[in-house]
C-alpha cells in the first residue's frame, strides 16, 4: 500500500491536507483529511482545533491516522504558541471507529449531547439599554451574514443549505441583541408542531456574563410556548464550559449522546 495527496484542493481543501491510501492494484481504500480551525471563543484555553475524518473499511487506517498525525504534528509546529487539539466525530453506535481511536492514544473526554431545555431564570425582551428584535432575512446578502456570524461562533458550521431547510419550517425565526447599533447576540430556533430546536446562539464575548445569553433563550421560548411548542431540544458540547453553564441555567435534562470527539491534546 502506498500513501500519496490530490494533485490539487478537494472541497476548498489544501492538497497536503487531504490523504489517500492505495493497495497494490493502486485501488483507493483509504481516504482522511484534515480541516484546521481556530475556536478562541468556544475553546478558549485550546482555540486551535484539528478536526481529522477517516473513512476506511479496514485496509490501510493505521497508516492513514499515522499520516494524518503527523500532519498535525506540521500544522501545530506553524502556530506553536497556542495550544491545539486533534479530534475526531464518531457517531455514538460507531463503536469499532471509536475503540479504534481509543488504542491509538485519543481521550474521549468530549461529546455532543442532545439536551431538552427549559425557559431559564431570565426576563423575556431586551435588557435596559439594549434592543432585540426579529434578525430580517430580506435578502442573501442578509442571510449570508448571518449565517457568517453563526459560524464564527460554532464548532460545525451552517452550511446555507441547512438554513434554508431550516427557513422552511413554521416555528423557524432568529433573533438578534444589540447596543449602540452593534449586534452583541444572537439566537435562531425552528421546528413544527409542538417541537422546536435551538440551532446556535452567541453572545459577542465582551458582553458575556451579563445574562444577555439566558434573556435571548427565555424571549425565544415564550415565543414558541406562545404557538403551543411544548418541547425544545438543543446540542451541548460537552467540552465547552460556557455551554454546560447555560445548559444548567435552561435545567436541561439529557437526552442521548449524539457524537464522541476522540482526541489529543497538544501543548
Amino acid at each position: 500500500m502506498h500513501i500519496f495527496h490530490p494533485p490539487q484542493a478537494v472541497n476548498g481543501m489544501l492538497p497536503e491536507n487531504v490523504f489517500y491510501i492505495a493497495d497494490s492494484a493502486n485501488q483507493t481504500v483509504a481516504e482522511g483529511f484534515i480541516v484546521p480551525t481556530y475556536h478562541p471563543f468556544l475553546f478558549p484555553e485550546r482555540p486551535v482545533n484539528l478536526f481529522l475524518s477517516i473513512r476506511s473499511q479496514g485496509a490501510g487506517k493505521d497508516m492513514l491516522l499515522g499520516a494524518l498525525l503527523a500532519r498535525v504534528r506540521q500544522l501545530h509546529e506553524q502556530t506553536a504558541n497556542m495550544r491545539a487539539r486533534a479530534f475526531a466525530q464518531v457517531p455514538q453506535q460507531d463503536k469499532a471507529m471509536l475503540d479504534f481511536y481509543i488504542e491509538n492514544g485519543f481521550d474521549v473526554n468530549d461529546r455532543l449531547d442532545v439536551i431538552q431545555i427549559s425557559a431559564p431564570d431570565a426576563r423575556t425582551g431586551a435588557p435596559m439599554g439594549y434592543e432585540m428584535n426579529y434578525v430580517p432575512f430580506r435578502s442573501q446578502a442578509e442571510l449570508m451574514g448571518f449565517i457568517q456570524r453563526m459560524n464564527t461562533y460554532r464548532l460545525n458550521v451552517i452550511q446555507p443549505a441547512m438554513m434554508q431547510r431550516y427557513m422552511s419550517l413554521p416555528h423557524f425565526f432568529a433573533l438578534y441583541l444589540s447596543r449602540g447599533g452593534e449586534i452583541v447576540g444572537e439566537i435562531v430556533f425552528t421546528g413544527e408542531g409542538s417541537a422546536a430546536r435551538l440551532v446556535g446562539l452567541y453572545i459577542v464575548p465582551n458582553y458575556r456574563g451579563r445574562g444577555l445569553a439566558k434573556c435571548l433563550v427565555a424571549t425565544g421560548m415564550k415565543i414558541l410556548g406562545d404557538r403551543g411548542v411544548t418541547h425544545v431540544e438543543a446540542d451541548l458540547i460537552f467540552g465547552c464550559d460556557l455551554q454546560r453553564q447555560l445548559a444548567t441555567s435552561c435545567r436541561a435534562t439529557h437526552i442521548r449522546t449524539a457524537y464522541y470527539y476522540p482526541g489529543l491534546n497538544y501543548d
